[in-house]
């Protein structure tokens, strides 16, 4: 388990902590704390706007920008 040392006056909300413990024999981590709340679809209906272009290829100077070329 890995120990975090907080700033002076941070707190952490018990219920929002997600303490995972790994077993020595390889099996999967078990997971402690507060189990999350359900997934609500549809809350910023009308609040979000999504670009027609969101998903059209970068055009080559921003593509080799990210490649660091």
């Amino acid at each position: 388990m890995q120990n975090v040392h907080l700033p002076d006056g941070v707190t952490i909300d018990p219920s929002q902590r997600g303490d995972a413990s790994l077993p020595a024999n390889g099996a999967a981590p078990e997971r402690l704390g507060a189990a999350k709340s359900p997934v609500r679809f549809g809350v910023l209906q009308g609040q979000v706007r999504i670009a027609d272009d969101f998903d059209a290829p970068l055009p080559d100077y921003l593509l080799d920008a990210f490649e660091g070329r």
